[in-house]
């Protein structure tokens, strides 16, 4: 409640700026808006927070060069962690964890960490490319730079295409309307399944 309200002061006021002072409505200026919002609100003192969903993954090179380079998310942490190793004895563990952002630095985080950062004999699980079963996870992004950025994925390494772009239907939140998407899906280069959508319809 306490960012909703937030939000709503935020946007009142910038309505009742002089039309001399105020930026031109853009998605990239409704952005900065909702972080410099975000910014003011303290996430310990939130109930709860989905704060972020951390992939495990075998390269994060190949990680990042889709969903940085190619998807256009921002890198906030990179560390390269030293612990023991847990499976040799007297071995040091090289671990390499990275949170991306799209919009918010706090919520909707994106964490890759690569438990065997380094190592040329890395334990190789087999991918797997099961789909839509349980307890597989879809990964969802909007973005109205789809037509391009979906090209530039295409390209990345690794990648594999379960369908192209195509315009989605489905029943609106309040069950009366229909909600317009362009959804196109794809499996990333460790499995999981990536939705990368544009949203047509206002919420």
């Amino acid at each position: 409640m306490k960012q909703l309200l937030l939000l709503l002061t935020a946007l009142s006021l910038y309505a009742c700026q002089e039309p001399s002072k105020q930026v031109a409505n853009t998605p990239e200026s409704d952005g900065k808006l909702i972080e410099q919002v975000m910014q003011d609100i303290n996430p310990k003192d939130q109930a709860l927070i989905f704060r972020r969903t951390t992939l495990i993954v075998r390269d994060i090179d190949k990680s990042l060069a889709l969903y940085r380079d190619a998807m256009g998310m921002e890198i906030i942490y990179d560390q390269v962690i030293k612990r023991p190793h847990p499976f040799k004895e007297g071995v040091q563990q090289s671990v390499r964890l990275i949170f991306l952002k799209a919009l918010d630095k706090f919520q909707g985080v994106l964490g890759l960490v690569d438990y065997h950062f380094g190592e040329e004999d890395k334990a190789m699980i087999p991918i797997r490319k099961e789909g839509f079963v349980p307890q597989n996870v879809v990964l969802l992004f909007n973005s109205n730079e789809l037509d391009t950025r979906f090209e530039q994925i295409k390209n990345v390494p690794d990648i594999e295409i379960i369908s192209e772009p195509k315009l989605t239907q489905y029943p609106s939140y309040n069950g009366k309307d229909t909600l317009k998407v362009v959804v196109s899906k794809f499996y990333d280069p460790d499995g999981f399944i990536v939705e990368f959508n544009k949203l047509l319809s206002d919420l």
